[in-house]
């Protein structure tokens, strides 16, 4: 699952990974997912190796649609400075763009792929239920011979641009073909803190897993709430897992597992999964979260922690919900460290990728504006805006807004790394929604720590052993 709400511009929630599952028909087999036996799709639009056109000035006058699902807010404007900075540009390329509800887009973008005269760009979702899907019913195009002209695949960092990938016949993910392009803009769970509580405990940000569980004691011992945290929406208890697992688990074994690759399995101590089940439900036990969590709204944590009522709050970057630069002051955050001196793993991925249609007339333009939307460029303007940029390092940032300049070090610090792993929901089309159930009954005393991760476990060799046929 990957989610983006925004601070001080109103944006509407970013959904990704398997989040889709739950707004359109789950997908049970990766072969159930083909988007109808569309035999005329295309196929590749251009072949896997040799040149190709990479320089818009010669491109003639083209006009390319794009779709998006960024509908309001800063996310909005950014698409449409990058637009226009890309027309500027280059002034023989027009853009059109449409914007879908996220919901609607995902319902829609199969069936408008198929159409006589679709848009030349879209976003598809990450993962076996959308991308996959595409990939299969050859809906949009090969990019390898641009990830190779453009240099993405030696300057995006590999964990980044495996995401993109899949195997020609969408039975592989994360190996093979390059199929779509991350945009510059970041969405990666972090470690939010209350500098003034931190200090007042005399504790300074912890440095390694085992500190960041000591403060959570003395924080309680203290009468404060450890980690304000909201699960009623069942969402919110993927934020906590997924950065306990980054912490104890081996970064290979997590991506193999995501990826079907490899004999691993969630249950394993190397996926770091077990842990992580073991530690949210002590961590409850032990009180570390908001009183009755259970039916406290995400919405209403995220605000109880802004107020000043939590040391710790786990969210995606740029999801706390401030009106005005300065209510920021006082906040920091980072990505969960580790015990073994490694530099910190982080669930990221870009806010959104895009990928070209395999009938678009005019892919070489196409891929020079997803090259575009990733660029530097791009990821200035985006923090320009106040969103977390990613694949830019050298952004020029102020440092009016210490938390804002914390959510982007710590992006660059994963990604000069190139230490994330994905979204474990994406594993299957149906994980999320085991995920989510078995850790609320687990943490509601419905279900044992071994139950839970049993269930999970079959569901993810369910899918294997499924699409392995």
């Amino acid at each position: 699952m990957r989610w983006r709400t925004a601070r001080l511009s109103g944006r509407t929630p970013i959904y990704g990974g398997a989040l889709a599952a739950l707004t359109v028909t789950a997908c049970l087999t990766v072969s159930a997912c083909t988007p109808g036996a569309n035999t005329n799709a295309g196929g590749p639009a251009t072949p896997t190796g040799g040149q190709v056109a990479t320089d818009p000035a010669t491109m003639g006058h083209v006009t390319l649609k794009v779709l998006d699902y960024f509908t309001g807010g800063a996310d909005n404007t950014w698409m449409n400075q990058v637009i226009a900075a890309f027309e500027k540009k280059y002034p023989n390329i027009t853009i059109t763009r449409q914007s879908l509800t996220w919901t609607n887009l995902m319902q829609e973008l199969p069936l408008k792929l198929r159409s006589p005269s679709p848009a030349d760009i879209v976003p598809p979702n990450n993962g076996w239920q959308s991308l996959g899907a595409l990939v299969q019913g050859r809906l949009v195009s090969s990019l390898a011979s641009y990830a190779t002209a453009y240099g993405w695949d030696k300057n995006v960092p590999q964990s980044i641009l495996r995401q993109q990938e899949f195997s020609a016949n969408g039975k592989q993910m994360g190996t093979g073909v390059v199929f779509g392009m991350p945009v510059a803009l970041s969405s990666m769970i972090e470690v939010y803190y209350n500098q003034s509580l931190l200090h007042r405990l005399g504790l300074t940000v912890p440095a390694t897993f085992s500190a960041f569980t000591a403060d959570l004691a003395k924080a309680k011992q203290a009468g404060m709430t450890p980690i304000e945290f909201g699960n009623q929406g069942q969402y919110g208890v993927t934020q906590p897992l997924y950065s306990i697992m980054d912490a104890l688990g081996d970064q290979s074994a997590i991506t193999n597992l995501i990826y079907s690759q490899g004999s691993g399995s969630l249950d394993s101590q190397a996926s770091g999964f077990p842990l992580a089940v073991q530690t949210m439900s002590g961590w409850a036990a032990k009180g570390y979260f908001t009183h009755d969590f259970a039916g406290v709204p995400e919405t209403v944590a995220q605000q109880k922690f802004i107020d000043g009522n939590g040391l710790f709050h786990f969210d995606y970057s740029g999801s706390l919900p401030f009106t005005k630069p300065a209510q920021s002051a006082g906040f920091g955050s980072f990505v969960m460290p580790r015990d073994d001196g490694r530099p910190p793993v982080a669930t990221m991925s870009a806010a959104t990728e895009l990928c070209v249609s395999s009938k678009s007339a005019h892919p070489a333009a196409a891929a020079a504006f997803l090259n575009f939307a990733a660029s530097p460029a791009a990821a200035q303007i985006a923090v320009n805006l106040g969103i977390d940029p990613m694949l830019a390092p050298n952004v020029s940032l102020s440092r009016s807004n210490p938390l804002f300049a914390d959510e982007v070090t710590n992006a660059n610090q994963v990604t000069a790394h190139d230490s994330s792993v994905p979204y474990l929901d994406w594993a299957t089309p149906t994980l999320l929604n085991t995920l989510i159930v078995q850790m609320q009954e687990m943490l509601g005393g419905k279900t044992t720590i071994n139950g839970a991760i049993g269930a999970v476990q079959a569901d993810y060799a369910k899918f294997r052993a499924q699409a392995s046929k």
